[in-house]
């Protein structure tokens, strides 16, 4: 690859910022952080944790338990009260950011080096004015094979793609997984933090991203927000955002996110994420105006890039599922009947 770097070299110049809150499974936050600090040690890989502080027991166990670790930064503050805002902290460990390139990482993610290698190779190599990886979320069954070492992510992504059902959830396309120069993070000032409480700061964010370097069109369905199984099935905003992650599902390439309980308090969740998307749609109303471009979904782009790229479209099988809700998904009998009677 034209202007690789060499592993060390790569990781170096590359900070990840990752937001942490206590206000929901702070033991599990707890251990997944110290998880990804263990995980990045003898990379040279740079992550910096914004940390808004509750002032609990588990604010101060999280500062201890990540502290003597090299290249780890912990920015930790009582930055708000209330609503969990991903938004702000990402902005505050922002500030620490020292290194050309960064990435947006979240807590949950297994850290997985090789990919932030390749990724930010391209972006070094100006193949790419940033990459926005997948991820794959797994089910518990799925995370305790993987973090046990039973299975390697080669062979958990094999699984996979043999259409494997007890280990895996749902593929998230795009996500929030960017690697990118910390000058065009500046160019934009970042994410908003008028979202409040989680979601659809990230889809803003990345929509703003690929309009500066003008890789994002206007649709009239643009801000439908309907959700689906399948990658090639998107719609609207997530489908226009997919097409940028295309390459990644080629390369059968994405991030693993272990599993966690949803949080206690879901009706503030959803009404956040209400409130938000009514934000986001007024926001970026501009992008309805554009005109129909054929296909609705991104099969068509999809399998173009397959035949260009000599690949055979079976392998890639599972990308066509869209098979809606999710009780083969659950991992045991109990799961699957609490979501079946609830």
């Amino acid at each position: 690859m034209k202007g690789e770097l060499s592993a060390v070299e790569c990781l170096a110049s590359l900070t990840a910022i990752v937001p942490l809150d206590l206000q929901f499974r702070a033991n599990d936050i707890i251990a997944k952080a110290k998880l990804m600090a263990e995980q990045s040690q003898g990379s040279s890989l740079k992550i910096v944790f914004a940390h808004n502080d509750r002032e609990t027991k588990f604010d101060a166990r999280l500062r201890y338990a990540l502290s003597g670790y090299k290249d780890i930064s912990l920015i930790s503050g009582k930055f708000y009260e209330g609503a969990v805002n991903p938004a702000l902290l990402r902005n505050m460990a922002f500030a620490e950011v020292s290194t050309k390139y960064l990435v947006l990482l979240d807590v949950d993610l297994w850290l997985d080096q090789g990919l932030l290698r390749k990724y930010l190779g391209l972006v070094c190599a100006g193949v790419a004015p940033f990459s926005i990886l997948p991820c794959l979320y797994l089910t518990l069954a799925g995370s305790m094979v993987l973090m046990s070492g039973k299975r390697s992510i080669e062979q958990l992504r094999a699984d996979y793609f043999a259409f494997s059902r007890k280990e895996f959830l749902h593929l998230a396309n795009p996500s929030s997984i960017v690697v990118m120069r910390s000058t065009d993070y500046e160019s934009l000032n970042g994410f908003n933090v008028e979202f409040s409480g989680h979601g659809y700061e990230d889809f803003d964010f990345l929509i703003r991203l690929a309009s500066l370097h003008l890789l994002i069109s206007p649709s009239p369905d643009f801000l439908s927000n309907a959700t689906m199984r399948s990658p090639l099935f998107a719609q609207g905003f997530r489908r226009e955002l997919g097409r940028l992650c295309l390459d990644a599902l080629l390369e059968k390439d994405f991030f693993f996110h272990i599993f966690h309980e949803k949080n206690t308090a879901g009706n503030q969740h959803s009404s956040s994420r209400k409130n938000n998307f009514l934000y986001f749609r007024e926001i970026h109303k501009e992008y309805s105006e554009g005109q129909n471009t054929g296909d609705p979904t991104l099969i068509t782009a999809f399998i173009e890039k397959c035949l260009a790229n000599g690949k055979n479209i079976h392998d890639y099988s599972i990308y066509f599922e869209n098979k809606p809700g999710h009780v083969d998904r659950y991992d045991t009998f109990r799961r699957r009947m609490k979501f079946l009677i609830k």
